[in-house]
């Protein structure tokens, strides 16, 4: 008799361990938790008023339901720059042994990063700063900027 256990039927049928771990995590695989592709897709916002940034009334706009995709241009934001550490940092929970000191060379070569991706990130953003409803404007000939 083959081995069931290694087969996709087969797995159906063994205890998984989903999560950190604990008795509490331990059950068998369930074909309603996979991912869809209609999970993955992007929702549209159905209010009047969205947020955009960390709060505050200068961050509230009005939807136009006419083109979802100015307030989902509005509402996605650049994750900053991953900078090389150029001096003391600290990995880990905490504590003297996960506290980092970097020789001078590794300083250096953390500053010579540091200085192209600044670099590299600036020459990207000077490309075109307009926004997406300043672009479409100024396709379609109602903007201050023609492109």
């Amino acid at each position: 008799m083959p081995d069931r256990s290694l087969t996709m039927e087969g797995s159906a049928n063994r205890n998984m361990s989903h999560g950190r771990g604990g008795a509490g995590n331990i059950g068998k695989e369930r074909r309603e938790s996979f991912t869809k592709p209609e999970d993955l897709v992007t929702p549209t916002i159905k209010s009047d008023i969205y947020t955009t940034g960390r709060g505050g009334s200068g961050n509230m706009s009005k939807n136009d339901p006419a083109h979802p995709e100015l307030a989902r241009a509005a509402q996605d934001v650049d994750a900053p720059a991953h900078r090389e550490p150029e001096s003391t940092f600290h990995i880990g929970r905490g504590g003297a042994a996960n506290i980092v000191k970097p020789t001078e060379e590794e300083v250096r070569k953390s500053k010579e990063i540091n200085e192209r991706r600044s670099s590299s990130v600036e020459r990207d953003t000077h490309t075109d700063t307009r926004g997406l409803a300043e672009k479409v404007l100024g396709k379609i000939g109602l903007g201050g900027h023609k492109s």
